[in-house]
């Protein structure tokens, strides 16, 4: 969501445009807890390494919150979700996968087969589950 929050950001424009196009071709939009928080993470640490005013940037992060809450299903962690996340641990390569094995572990507890993701190597180990989706398609 980071990339698709503002146009002026780096493939901002690329990443509202693809969020747009897989809305009007009637897919399901959702969202997790897990990508929300990350969300908020990225931009106020950016905010607070650039010098920007924090109330403004929580206010910023807190209206844009609103919007995902509006536009996309929010689906959250629920016991099915942690015992997934627990199984899947034993997979952990590294200490930063245990975020992204949490947004795994509740798309799969939800029945959700796709994940978007600009992040395709950080998916790629969960592939035989999930149908990873790139955020920006290769381009020939």
């Amino acid at each position: 969501m980071y990339y698709a929050n503002d146009p002026k950001a780096a493939f901002g424009k690329q990443a509202i445009l693809r969020v747009q196009e897989l809305a009007a071709a009637n897919n399901q939009l959702v969202i997790s807890t897990q990508v929300i928080r990350e969300y908020a993470h990225v931009t106020l640490r950016n905010a607070l390494y650039h010098n920007l005013d924090l109330r403004n940037s929580i206010a910023s992060v807190l209206q844009n919150i609103a919007i995902f809450r509006r536009d996309f299903s929010v689906i959250y962690d629920d016991p099915a979700a942690l015992n997934d996340w627990v199984s899947l641990l034993s997979l952990l390569t590294t200490h930063k996968d245990v975020f992204d094995f949490n947004i795994v572990a509740t798309l799969r507890a939800k029945g959700i087969e796709h994940l978007l993701t600009h992040n395709l190597s950080d998916f790629e180990k969960f592939s035989n589950w999930l149908n990873i989706i790139p955020l920006f398609p290769a381009t020939n």
